[in-house]
C-alpha cells in the first residue's frame, strides 16, 4: 500500500481547538491519510490513546502503516463513523477527551480512477467511500427515475440545471448503461450545454450530488452527530471540518440547538467559523472550502 497524499486540513488549528493534553484518549472518526492523527498522538504523549475510524479500508491499511511507531497505542478500525459509539466501546474508550470528524473526500480517494469520483480521470461509476456501502453511483444513475435523479442533483448538488440533466441522463441510457465517469460526464456536458472555457467541470455539482447519494453523506452524519457528543467526556471537545454548505449546515445548527437550549450540554469554542488561511489555501487548494467548528462539552 502506497503512502498517503492526502495533506491534513487545518492541522495546527484543530490541535490546538481541541485542548488535549497528555495522557487524553482521543478519536479521529474518520482517520484518513493519518496526518491528523499522528499529530494527535504526539500531543497526547506516551500515556495517550488513539482510536482511529475509516470506512475505507485502503484508509486504514495507510493510516496502520503510518502510525506502527506508536504501535498499541494507535487502535485502527474499519468502519463507518455512524458506529463510532460501538466501536469505542468495543475498545474500551467509554468517554474520549477529543474527537475530530473530518468529513473531507481524501486525495487518494480522488487519484485512484477504480474508485470513480473523478471527472478528469476514467474510471468505473463507483464512488463509494467503502466496499461496504451497498448502492453505487453506477447503480443510482442506471435505475433511479428522472424526479429523483433531478431531486439530488437539486438539494445535494445545488445543480441549477438539474431537470435538464436528469432528463438527458434517462435518454442516454435507453441506447446502454453509463457505466463510466467519462461516460457521465459527457452526458451532464450535453445537459448543460456549457459553453467556452469553464473554470470548473459542468459536471462538478452532478458529481458532489451522486456522491452524496451514494454514501448517505447528509443521512450519516445527522445519525452520528448525538453519539459523537454522547460519547465526549465532561468537558471534552469536538471539532467538525465540513466542506460544503450542506455538511456545514448540519452541523452548525446541531451544534447551536444544544448550546441554546433551556439546559445546553455543550458551548461554542469558536463562536464563528474557522477557515484555513491564505498560505495553508496557495500550498493545498483543496483545503479552500474546509470550515471547522470546535464545541465543548459542559455536562
Amino acid at each position: 500500500m502506497s503512502k498517503s497524499l492526502q495533506i491534513p486540513v487545518m492541522l495546527e488549528q484543530v490541535i490546538s481547538g481541541l485542548n488535549i493534553k497528555s495522557g487524553d484518549s482521543v478519536i479521529d472518526a474518520t482517520i484518513g491519510g493519518a496526518g491528523h492523527a499522528k499529530a494527535l498522538l504526539d500531543a497526547i504523549g506516551p500515556d495517550g490513546r488513539l482510536l482511529g475510524i475509516d470506512w475505507d479500508k485502503d484508509a486504514v491499511e495507510r493510516s496502520r502503516t503510518a502510525l506502527n511507531e506508536y504501535k498499541e497505542r494507535a487502535i485502527i478500525k474499519q468502519g463507518n463513523y455512524t458506529e463510532i459509539k460501538k466501536i469505542a466501546y468495543e475498545y474500551g474508550f467509554s468517554t474520549a477527551n477529543a474527537i475530530l470528524l473530518d468529513l473531507g473526500i481524501s486525495r487518494d480517494q480522488l487519484k485512484d480512477p477504480s474508485r470513480g469520483f473523478a471527472i478528469n480521470s476514467n474510471g468505473p461509476l463507483d464512488m463509494r467511500f467503502s466496499d461496504q456501502a451497498e448502492t453505487t453511483a453506477q447503480e443510482i444513475v442506471n435505475t433511479w427515475p428522472e424526479k429523483s435523479l433531478e431531486k439530488i442533483f437539486t438539494e445535494y448538488g445545488e445543480e441549477r440545471h438539474a431537470a435538464r440533466v436528469a432528463h438527458i441522463i434517462i435518454a442516454a441510457r435507453k441506447h446502454g448503461p453509463i457505466d463510466t465517469t467519462r461516460e457521465l460526464a459527457d452526458v451532464v456536458v450535453r445537459g448543460v450545454r456549457a459553453r467556452g472555457r469553464q473554470r470548473v467541470h459542468p459536471a462538478t455539482r452532478v458529481f458532489q450530488a451522486l456522491r452524496i447519494a451514494t454514501n448517505r453523506e447528509l443521512e450519516n452524519l445527522q445519525q452520528a452527530l448525538p453519539d459523537i457528543v454522547d460519547l465526549l467526556s465532561k468537558n471534552g471537545r469536538m471539532a467538525a471540518i465540513t466542506f460544503h454548505s450542506l455538511e456545514d449546515r448540519i452541523v452548525k445548527f446541531f451544534f447551536r440547538g444544544l448550546a441554546r437550549a433551556e439546559d445546553p450540554t455543550i458551548t461554542l469554542v469558536n463562536k464563528h467559523v474557522i477557515k484555513p488561511e491564505r498560505e495553508e489555501i496557495l500550498s493545498n487548494r483543496a483545503s479552500r472550502s474546509a470550515k471547522l467548528r470546535i464545541i465543548e462539552k459542559i455536562t
